[in-house]
């Protein structure tokens, strides 16, 4: 087991499989987070889009 300096065991990275297909339910659970994590901001920033088209012609309060 790999200890750093400090004494504390590093937490282990998950890979994905090098082929794109699950191994078991914890492969098809992350890969499932992942893909929704990568389109996450594009969904954002198309919601925020349609949020300010919809105000457009509507004169700011000040």
């Amino acid at each position: 087991m790999t200890m750093t300096d400090a004494g504390v065991k590093p937490i282990p990275v998950y890979t994905p499989p090098a082929d794109g297909k699950p191994r078991n339910a914890v492969d098809a659970k992350w890969m499932k987070l992942h893909r929704a994590a990568l389109h996450y901001m594009d969904r954002r920033a198309a919601a925020k889009a349609k949020e300010a088209d919809s105000h457009d012609g509507v004169a700011a309060r000040h």
